[in-house]
Parts: structure tokens; sequence; C-alpha cells
């Protein structure tokens, strides 16, 4: 059955906006008609046209009366446009916040169900913000389906927001083929050893600047390994002072955003993650299947996908030493190093492709259509 779907999300470089393009992207492939409802183009689309694949932009207007424009209303008011024009059989919106607000407005023009899949900080930060809980567990509870990343995020759902609606959990996934292993075994271990690879949007949340001490302890002991910090965002300042402060310039590259991830994961041998709070980074999943073991903190939905001394290492979070000490263990173990990561690549293939999640979402769109 193809069916005609409209998907709501952040079309930035944050994880919900891409598992979202990805999943429609995924979708159109298999002869569904899709239609991105957003303010811009989606960020991982921008140069590429597919079959089957519409942006509609939602135009917010400018007013004097306004001081903040009603973005909702107006993403409302567009989702009401494209279902009565297209004919849509449901709407699946990413971060609830306000896409499952407006999803909600537009049902109830329409008779459009929706569907909505909670992503991290739109239950665990500003979810449960007294500004928007009310409305926004509202909008979660009045979903025709709803679903979630992580076990963990499900938990949170109904431990933070009070959500006893079923929570189906379908993770993210990845492009084995594009975030793939280099093709040879010198090129994924040849004088890369220690060059670790970290990957986010520099928020808080995300400690960079952990992995930055912990590079202060790995180059006492290996003077030549590398840190490529991938990303930008509100931290990257104050972590460029401390690379300064510590004299590891020679050993820390700062790219900025960069579109083409897959090489730079092929250029390294570790991948590193600080965070205090995640739901299910996508980068994590993404770092795996380009076959590097993970050195990675023990928070949120992370222990869904890392398995300690299987597929990677996991640590406590604020611990600067232990993440040196795993990345120091791993530099220094060639067979370590080579049994993690094909162990990282497995759990891939195994559980986090679009062969392996689409069926789930696929099967919720039917339970709709009934």
């Amino acid at each position: 059955m193809q069916l005609k779907i409209g998907i709501s999300c952040y079309p930035t470089v944050g994880g919900s906006g891409i598992l979202a393009t990805r999943l429609g992207l995924e979708l159109a492939k298999r002869g569904n008609e899709v239609h991105f409802i957003t303010y811009e183009r989606p960020v991982t689309m921008h140069g590429m046209d597919q079959e089957n694949v519409m942006v509609h932009l939602v135009s917010v207007v400018e007013y004097p009366l306004f001081k903040y424009p009603p973005y909702t209303v107006a993403l409302g008011s567009e989702m009401i446009r494209v279902s009565e024009q297209y004919g849509l059989d449901l709407i699946h919106v990413h971060y609830t916040i306000p896409h499952a607000t407006a999803a909600l407005l537009a049902r109830m023009v329409t008779g459009v169900p929706y569907m909505a899949t909670i992503h991290g900080s739109d239950v665990t930060i500003m979810g449960e913000d007294p500004s928007y809980r009310p409305v926004n567990t509202f909008s979660i509870e009045s979903a025709d389906r709803l679903t979630s990343v992580s076990q963990y995020l499900a938990k949170e759902a109904r431990e933070r927001l009070g959500v006893r609606k079923e929570i189906a959990v379908i993770p993210n996934f990845v492009d084995p083929d594009a975030f793939s292993p280099p093709n040879s075994e010198a090129a994924a271990h040849g004088d890369n050893q220690a060059t670790i690879i970290h990957v986010s949007n520099f928020r808080p949340v995300k400690r960079v600047q952990d992995i930055v001490e912990a590079m202060g302890i790995v180059v006492k002991e290996i003077k030549d390994a590398r840190l490529i910090l991938v990303g930008d965002g509100p931290e990257r300042h104050k972590t460029e002072l401390l690379v300064d402060r510590l004299g590891l310039q020679k050993n820390v590259r700062f790219t900025g955003y960069r579109r083409d991830i897959p090489p730079l994961m092929r250029c390294s041998s570790i991948f590193v993650l600080s965070s205090e709070s995640e739901s299910a980074p996508l980068t994590l999943l993404e770092g795996m299947s380009c076959g590097l073991p993970v050195v990675s903190t023990r928070v949120g939905g992370v222990p869904e996908i890392v398995s300690d001394g299987e597929n990677g290492f996991l640590v406590p979070p604020y611990s600067p030493n232990m993440i040196a000490e795993k990345i120091l263990e791993l530099g220094n173990d060639d067979e370590l190093r080579r049994r993690l990561g094909a162990a990282a690549r497995k759990t891939v293939l195994e559980r986090f492709t679009a062969k392996m999640v689409l069926p789930q979402y696929e099967k919720l769109y039917r339970e709709l259509m009934k």
C-alpha cells in the first residue's frame, strides 16, 4: 500500500531533523509520496532532488503586533493546505515542540491522523519546561501513534511528562553503505591508531571540553595523537581557548560544520562521545557503522547501543581521566581496536539500518490506515 505522508521536522543538522529526512527519503524510494513541511529545505537535502519527494515551506508573517511570530499556527495552516491539496494519508512529526501541536490543530480541521516521534530534549529539557509542558504533553498524548528513539527516552516521557499513551520504541538508523569502513586494512590501521573523532553541535550538554582534557593526558604517552572536532556551536570558543591553554594546537583540529562526515570517520580510529545526556545519538551509530570502536559516556540510551568491552567502552560522565584511559587502551592495542571496531559495524548491520528499522514505522502507518 503506497501512502502520501507529510513529515515535519527541524531542517537543521540536529539528529531529529537528519533522522526525519533520512526516513522520508527511504519511504520515497519505496514508492510512497513524501511531503516535507517545514520552514526551509532540510539541510541534508541541499543540492539533491528525489522522485516522490516534495518540500513545502511554511510562511510566517511578520507583523508589528507580534514580538514572536506564531510559527505553530503557520505550520498547522500549511499542514492543512498540503493535506487538502495532496490528499495526505497521515502526518509524521519529529521533535514534538511545536510540530505535534501543529499536527493536532491540522487534524482538528482535516481529520488527517498524525504520528509523533520524540527525540530527546523535547522530553528531557524543553519538553518539561513549565512554558511548554502542558501543551506539549497534551499534543503527545493526542497523537494517533507515538514513538521514541530509545527505551530510555520512552521511560523519561512517562516519568517527566506523565505520558500514559503506548510508546513504540523504534531506533535511529544509518546508511551502512554511506557510512562504511575504509576499503583496506592499511587505510584503516596505518598511522592513525590514535586519531580520535568527535561530531556534535557543541552544546554544553555535549561536554566537548572533557575530550580536550582527555587529549591533554593522551598526548603525554602518544605524542602524535590527533583529535578531530567536527561541528560548531555555542561551546566552540571555550573549547578553542582550552586547546590553547593546554598547548594542544598541533594535536586538535576544528573542522566546523562539514557535509563529508564519512571520509572524516574513515580517516579516524576511535570515536568519542562525552555527553552528560543523550537519547540515541546518530553520530554514535555513524561512527560505529564506519567500523570505529567507541568510547562514550554511559548516559541515556547509549547503553542500548554500546555494550561495554564488546563494541566499545562506556565510562561515567564528567570523567576525562577515564576517557583518556580508554583511548590509550585502544590506541596501544591494534587487535583490540580492530575487534571492537568490527563488532561495532556488526551491531549497526544487525539492528540500525533502514532495512531493519523502516518496517517498524511502516507497520504503524498501516495500523493508522485501518
